[in-house]
């Protein structure tokens, strides 16, 4: 019974270290995204805006608009390059399916459901190294 308690409690802090990674994960990839969008949106802001101003000469604005229009493009290309907000979704999806396995290895009776979580964790596993490497 010690044996099967120990192993259990094994389980348990690896789910729970998934579990945190995967949130971690989560939040910084969303925040790349977050702080991407507003960027872009900003930057479009600033261009609309630097259109209508009339103290700048029509040369400045051409310059500082198609400078302005660069940046958002390669903000663009970083999106599709490293596509974090894809990346924030599928660790959101891991670490609800890492929850759900802690509950359920903090509750579990005999030997044989401990085996059914141990591969489901193990295949996890394998998913959130799978969206690492995306």
């Amino acid at each position: 019974m010690q044996d099967f308690q120990d192993q259990r409690k094994k389980l348990q802090h690896q789910i729970e270290q998934l579990t945190q990674d995967t949130t971690r994960l989560r939040r910084i990839n969303g925040s790349w995204d977050a702080g991407l969008t507003i960027t872009t949106i900003l930057l479009t802001l600033m261009i609309t805006i630097l259109a209508s101003l009339n103290q700048i000469d029509d040369q400045n604005k051409k310059v500082t608009t198609s400078v302005l229009g660069a940046v958002i493009v390669a903000i663009q290309a970083i999106g599709n390059a490293f596509p974090v907000k894809q990346k924030a979704g599928s660790y959101r999806l891991l670490q609800a399916q890492a929850s759900n396995l802690l509950i359920d290895v903090q509750y579990v009776e005999n030997v044989e459901e401990l085996r059914n979580i141990s591969s489901q964790f193990r295949q996890l596993s394998i998913e959130a190294a799978k969206v690492e490497t995306q």
